[in-house]
């Protein structure tokens, strides 16, 4: 058999050895609660450990105390660490009152000549702690991982074996027969030692499943919260269509994801109406944000003047904010006067409106002018157009051209499609909306403008 000291030298070695793996590629990898408590338990056991070393030696007197409370702060922390699984918050008396429980009987026990300096206390809290730990793991949600079986069984034997221990030790005493035979430090270490690599491979999986858990987690919360981001998105769209005598006018936005980087809105106008289809470059939540503040401004500009006032007004507000983010707007913003048919536009690198004449001719509206944000200062040119009754003006985003062949080209495959049979503008967006159908990569947005009389 192996003396006691060889056996903790060991017990040493192999400490350190899973110390710095546990740490290195464990905690480094998942960054997570009870991997980082594993780390400070590994670290106790192997400095009270080392502690007992220096049994008989002159330095007994402070090193034995400090090795009992030492290793029962290490099976604090076995139990704490435990604790996090659950979700539940660290707590510093949790380790505070077991060294204090141990601390104070080994100081007392004169511990200069007494190798077993308040043993008792030390088994029996030893027992108590690493159970509590056992209990921990094994009211883990069942679903959480089989690890916690494996986990749970090490540290129940460990707990029953310091239990038995601390009886004996009561009953039979330190230089009985029974406890030197069967439960002195040599066999301890023994067993210790290989519970120890068990229950760290097996936190190494359980540290894996609560970055896991919390990753889920956070997306959930995330998931959430574009969700809600994107119900408030949708109801800052325009929920009715404005009364403009003589026109049908709808439109619609169908978000790819949670958000939409496009957005359109109209405005009823003393001589008719403004609208506009704007879609900022990229998607999600930063270009939700930026078309949110393209749209204030917008809203804003509106009643200053005409078409090229109000977007050259719109350029000068948000060009700091879109040079600061590397971003840009494409725009089709137009003035509508309801009793002439004239529409004026100002196309701000957009290029995806057809006017659909009453005969089934279409007319592309191409745009000459670059996006918003791309050149600052730029002189926007302004396109006349004019509709009569029976005209369908739709303006689309460049999420439509993907529904087809993502050429230009299916931008008079997405007019005929809209315009196919059509009664009303309500229609035409319906058609658009049913093609999307929520399987589309890009934000697909539509608006629908007939001349009924």
């Amino acid at each position: 058999m192996l003396d006691a000291l060889t056996l903790r030298v060991a017990f040493a070695v192999v400490g350190i050895t899973l110390l710095l793996l546990f740490y290195f590629v464990t905690y480094r990898g998942t960054r997570t609660a009870y991997s980082l408590w594993w780390c400070i338990a590994l670290a106790l056991f192997l400095f009270g450990s080392s502690c007992f070393l220096l049994n008989g030696t002159e330095h007994q007197l402070w090193a034995n105390p400090l090795g009992n409370v030492l290793s029962v702060t290490g099976a604090a922390s076995v139990w704490v660490g435990a604790r996090t699984l659950r979700g539940k918050t660290p707590r510093p008396w949790l380790l505070a009152i077991p060294a204090v429980v141990v601390c104070i009987p080994s100081v007392m026990d004169s511990p200069a000549i007494n190798t077993w300096a308040g043993g008792a206390y030390f088994l029996a809290t030893m027992s108590v702690l690493i159970g509590l730990a056992s209990w921990e793991s094994f009211h883990l949600d069942a679903a959480y991982s089989r690890a916690r079986w494996a986990l749970g069984l090490a540290s129940a034997l460990v707990s029953v074996y310091y239990l038995l221990r601390f009886i004996v030790f009561v009953v039979d005493g330190r230089n009985g027969e029974v406890f030197t035979t069967w439960f002195g430090s040599g066999g301890t270490a023994l067993i210790t030692l290989v519970l120890v690599v068990v229950a760290s491979f097996s936190m190494a999986m359980l540290s894996s499943e609560q970055l896991a858990r919390g990753l889920r987690a956070s997306a959930d919360e995330t998931g959430l919260e574009i969700a809600h981001g994107g119900q408030v998105q949708q109801n800052l769209m325009p929920r009715t269509s404005p009364n403009v005598p003589g026109y049908e006018v709808a439109g619609a936005c169908v978000p790819s994801g949670g958000l939409s980087g496009d957005f359109f809105d109209w405005q009823r106008m003393p001589d008719g109406l403004a609208l506009t289809v704007a879609d900022v470059m990229g998607k999600g939540i930063g270009a939700a944000m930026i078309a949110a503040t393209v749209r204030s401004a917008l809203r804003i500009a509106l009643p200053t003047g005409g078409a090229l006032d109000s977007l050259a007004r719109v350029s000068s507000v948000v060009q700091a904010d879109l040079a600061n983010n590397e971003a840009f707007v494409t725009m089709f913003h137009a003035r509508l006067r309801s009793a002439s048919g004239e529409l004026t536009v100002v196309d701000a690198g957009h290029g995806l409106a057809v006017l659909v004449r009453a005969d089934g001719s279409t007319e592309l509206m191409p745009s000459q002018n670059l996006p918003l944000g791309v050149l600052i200062g730029q002189e926007w040119k302004v396109t006349r157009h004019s509709m009569r009754t029976g005209d369908l003006l739709l303006v689309f985003s460049d999420g439509v051209l993907d529904l087809f062949d993502g050429t230009m080209e299916a931008l008079r495959q997405a007019a005929a499609v809209a315009s196919k049979g059509v009664h009303t503008a309500q229609d035409a967006v319906e058609r658009i909306v049913k093609l999307a159908s929520g399987t589309q990569d890009d934000d697909v947005t539509v608006i629908a403008v007939q001349r009924v009389a």
